[in-house]
């Protein structure tokens, strides 16, 4: 359904916004909850970045309707007031005000949409994958982003230790997606028994909107678990442990088991 509550909340905050003084800066929009709760996910700087996300990304067309909208709010267009920037917008697109806020208006419609039903999918997404087979671990790295989007390389440590040299390369556009992704395989580590952790793997991976991480994982030896947590500086961390068992403890001085040939 088109407008339901969570859209019409969406577009009420995204008018409001618009109506502030000055440049759109964090501040102005630390009052806009359903903003801050969906695009921002609970923080007023990542609800900020998400709509200069949108700006790099929707704001190629210059008598586009999203570009128009975060122009009259503030992004890139001075003016104190809604009608100053009104102006500025007229002068510097060669239409009336009139035509400028036709736009606007359809522009926080569609961002009112957008953030509705696509707030997970134009974020940054990372997939890590470890397995398991013996003592040895392979993690794959795959990230996917926006082709729009400002790339930041990331950053990665196995057992605190940095890897250096890794490489991510994107290819094409996905048909089905429209986004780009790399892979970096990890390898030549092994599980460690005298460790907090078996192993673990942290990727920090800034980049202006927070990234989506999924993580899956193949364990050869059903005594294992695997973990994931994410955090608010950017950082994911994957980790493998010992599980546990409601029968009592598992024996974890056997070997590590590996799947069957």
């Amino acid at each position: 359904m088109k407008d339901d509550p969570l859209r019409l909340q969406l577009l009420k905050e995204l008018r409001e916004l618009r109506r502030g003084e000055g440049a759109l800066i964090p501040e102005r929009i630390a009052t806009c909850e359903a903003l801050v709760r969906v695009v921002g996910m609970g923080s007023v700087e990542q609800a900020h970045s998400t709509l200069y996300e949108m700006f790099t990304r929707y704001g190629v067309d210059p008598e586009g309707d999203v570009r128009a909208y975060l122009e009259t709010s503030g992004v890139g267009v001075e003016g104190g007031s809604l009608n100053q920037r009104l102006d500025a917008y007229a002068a510097a697109h060669h239409v009336d005000q009139r035509t400028g806020l036709r736009r606007s208006d359809r522009g926080a419609a569609k961002l009112a949409t957008l953030f509705r039903d696509e707030e997970l999918f134009f974020r940054p997404w990372g997939h890590l994958t470890m397995y398991q087979f013996g003592k040895r671990v392979l993690c794959t790295i795959t990230l996917n982003i926006s082709p729009q989007s400002e790339y930041r390389p990331p950053t990665v440590w196995v057992n605190d230790e940095l890897i250096e040299d890794l490489d991510f390369t994107f290819g094409e556009p996905s048909a089905r997606t429209g986004y780009v992704h790399a892979v970096e395989h990890i390898d030549g580590f092994e599980l460690d028994r005298d460790a907090p952790w078996l192993f673990k793997i942290d990727v920090e991976w800034r980049m202006g909107v927070w990234p989506q991480w999924v993580l899956a994982s193949q364990l050869a030896d059903v005594r294992l678990a695997a973990k994931i947590q994410t955090q608010r500086n950017y950082m994911t961390e994957a980790t493998i442990s010992w599980g546990a068992w409601p029968g009592g403890e598992m024996p974890r001085d056997d070997p590590f088991r590996s799947f069957p040939r």
